[in-house]
């Protein structure tokens, strides 16, 4: 469901029966029995949630991405030093000069989430309606974890998931730069970030979520970065139909060839044909082409075809007849 105000009937209730006034005559103005309805539809259906923020933070698991969100928004996500701390996004409203934007805290992702592994297609779908997305890094590799390898897996697991979502605007923000040491003679960590993604167009922020230094800066970025990509309404197609769900119901049903005096009838029975009868309003045109697809792919025009029938021969189930023509 796309858009404000949507509504979508997934559960209809059985078709009513004809009430007692239908069978009124001459001599009989208010008769004791009427027609029976139609039984209730059962489903079990899951709805599914994709968050929608302007960003997106990612990284692997316990690199900073919620100690972030709490330090540039009023969010509280729940917060420890231990993988996974985060199983749900969370979101929250960035406020600047000029105007503000929604983060979305998606849990950290490991390789193979792409094919599922770990909670993977879980935290992957919340990306797909963000229109940035951020790479918190470990840095200072607290957890002896190379900082370039990680960013470089996490984009490998965004192509494999969805190439779009790759191509998306990208700014790495180089975290915990309050717990870098760097040997004499080595490189520092985030200027090795800034000579491999720099070139590649994906600006490097080397910050501190913890004590804030630099997180300004970044926001800003971010903001800039957003206003560069058109905010173009999203709308997605509609995935799932209820009346589907007649055509893959196992439920009995006989065709049976009767001859009569004006030429051969095909009768069409069984809880099947009932239960479709039951929720199809054939009188709309939408009813009647499922009812048209209803016959084709539930097997039923071939069994009258195996039958003999030929075109004009009538078809009756229950109370509905109608003539057969290919």
């Amino acid at each position: 469901m796309s858009g404000d105000n949507k509504r979508q009937v997934i559960l209809t209730g059985g078709r009513g029966g004809k009430g007692n006034m239908h069978y009124a005559t001459a001599t009989m103005q208010v008769p004791k029995y009427a027609q029976a309805g139609q039984p209730a539809k059962e489903l079990e259906v899951r709805l599914e949630l994709k968050v929608i923020a302007d960003v997106g933070l990612v990284g692997f698991p316990n690199v900073g991405k919620s100690t972030f969100l709490s330090r540039v928004t009023n969010a509280r996500p729940k917060i420890a030093n231990y993988h996974f701390t985060t199983l749900n996004p969370n979101l929250g409203v960035v406020d600047l000069d000029g105007g503000g934007f929604v983060i979305a805290d998606i849990p950290g992702l490991i390789e193979g989430a792409s094919e599922g592994l770990g909670l993977g297609h879980q935290f992957l779908r919340h990306i797909e309606r963000t229109r940035v997305l951020v790479h918190i890094v470990d840095a200072a590799g607290v957890e002896g974890r190379d900082p370039v390898d990680d960013i470089e897996k996490i984009n490998a697991e965004l192509r494999a998931y969805n190439p779009e979502i790759a191509e998306r605007p990208q700014v790495i923000a180089a975290n915990k730069i309050d717990a870098i040491y760097v040997e004499e003679g080595a490189e520092n960590p985030v200027d090795r970030l800034k000579r491999v993604f720099e070139p590649q167009g994906i600006e490097v922020f080397p910050i501190s979520a913890v004590t804030g230094e630099g997180v300004k800066q970044l926001l800003y970025k971010i903001r800039e970065l957003l206003n560069s990509c058109p905010k173009e309404p999203i709308v997605f197609e509609q995935e799932f139909f209820p009346e589907d769900a007649l055509l893959t119901e196992s439920l009995p049903y006989t065709v049976e060839r009767m001859e009569e005096s004006d030429g051969p009838v095909f009768v069409v029975e069984g809880p099947k044909i009932e239960k479709m009868l039951g929720y199809t309003n054939l009188d709309s045109e939408k009813g009647f082409a499922f009812f048209q697809r209803f016959l084709k792919e539930s097997g039923i025009l071939k069994d009258l075809e195996d039958q003999g029938i030929e075109e004009g021969d009538t078809v009756r189930m229950y109370g509905l007849e109608f003539d057969y023509y290919k």
